[in-house]
């Protein structure tokens, strides 16, 4: 008989209790476990398949990642490497993708770095390296370490296992391997994050005239929607790197997402005093205006675009937005009139565009509201990309 078919959003409910009840279990039952892991792990794996026949195998072996992780935390004493292993074995022995071994590894060597056992814990590290940022930097960290055991009172110059550290965030900052592979390590307060901050910290000491340490912590405070952080490191970075469109860019944004427009205001006045003939900060100027519902300053901005040669398209496209976002429904529609007129060629891009000012000038208060919206992201997007700006 063919099984029911189940929502997503049903099974990945399903699937949070189950987590909840294992790691209820896990820790209400640890001493017992130690004793008779295969047993354990072969619990696991026949409950997912008793209890989710048709999940998918990422999700399944995540979940097994997840069960050796919280195994691993609810261990009273510190665990030994012998034990380490042995949930290592076992855990990768009831994944369906045996060879995907790297979260789990981290894992072991994390506790590996908690009991001082830096040498075995760069065996682990070592065999993933650039598979995620992180582990090029807690590989960086354990050279650190021993550096640090070994020398109490460091010296004027760095020794060895320094040099190899200082070597290895560089390798970082070339490779700029990719972020958040690493499952529920992912989590924002593990322990793999601290070690990661603590070297990119130094990697900002020992290298101050490399950008790509700040663009990669940057990168991950996007990622986690840590906007204080990075707007730390984007003070930093556009005080050290003043010329590079990237930070200032980032930093532009990040003023927007905090509702900062005086601070938004002064990176488009930054941009425009480095970058006079280009249309980035033109663009930033008069979107500035738009969200601040300032017709005035968007005018300004306008009449410099004209001579700066900006596209008429998008002059017209910005137009109607500055009205739609003003609430100027009739105002909204006349210009959108004009952008049409300026398009010879059939155009399914205002085509779907017209739909959604329709919904802004006829729909109720809600719908209007979210037709603003739509309306407004859709044709930020558009410029973004035909004025080739990267975000």
């Amino acid at each position: 008989m063919e099984r029911a078919w189940q929502p997503e959003a049903l099974q990945n409910r399903r699937l949070e209790q189950l987590r909840a009840t294992m790691d209820d279990y896990i820790a209400k039952n640890i001493e017992k476990i130690e004793g008779n892991l295969p047993v354990f792990f072969g619990h696991v794996a026949a409950t997912l398949d008793r209890s989710f026949p048709d999940l998918d195998d990422r999700t399944y072996d995540d979940f097994i990642d997840e069960t050796g992780f919280a195994l691993l935390n609810a261990k009273r004493d510190p665990p030994t490497p012998e034990f380490l292993e042995k949930v290592l074995r076992h855990a990768v022995g009831n994944k369906r993708e045996q060879k995907g071994r790297a979260t789990l590894e981290v894992m072991v060597a994390l506790n590996l770095i908690d009991i001082g056992s830096y040498y075995q814990a760069l065996e682990y590290l070592s065999r993933h390296r650039n598979h995620d940022v992180r582990i090029n930097a807690a590989i960086a960290y354990c050279y650190y370490a021993l550096s640090l055991a070994k020398n109490q009172s460091p010296g004027p110059r760095p020794d060895d296992m320094e040099l190899q550290a200082r070597e290895e965030m560089l390798t970082l900052a070339l490779v700029r391997p990719p972020l958040s592979r690493l499952g529920p390590l992912d989590r924002k307060e593990s322990q793999l994050n601290s070690v990661f901050w603590y070297m990119l910290d130094l990697g900002f000491t020992w290298f101050p005239s490399e950008p790509a340490f700040y663009r990669i912590g940057i990168a991950w405070t996007k990622h986690v929607g840590d906007a204080e952080r990075r707007q730390q490191l984007l003070d930093r970075a556009t005080e050290h790197f003043a010329n590079d469109r990237y930070f200032l860019t980032e930093a532009f944004n990040t003023s927007v997402d905090l509702r900062n427009g005086s601070g938004a205001a002064s990176i488009v006045k930054q941009m425009m005093q480095q970058f006079p003939d280009d249309h980035e900060p033109l663009y930033y100027g008069m979107k500035l205006a738009i969200l601040g519902g300032k017709p005035g300053s968007y005018a300004r901005f306008r009449k410099l675009a004209i001579l700066k040669e900006f596209p008429r398209r998008l002059l017209l496209l910005l137009d109607t937005v500055l009205e739609v976002m003003c609430n100027h429904r009739t105002e909204s529609l006349l210009c959108f009139e004009e952008v049409k007129k300026a398009s010879m060629a059939r155009d399914y891009y205002l085509t779907a565009l017209e739909y959604i000012l329709r919904d802004f000038v006829e729909g109720d208060e809600e719908r209007a509201k979210r037709a603003r919206s739509t309306f407004f992201s859709s044709v930020d997007q558009y410029c973004m990309q035909t004025l080739e700006i990267r975000i």
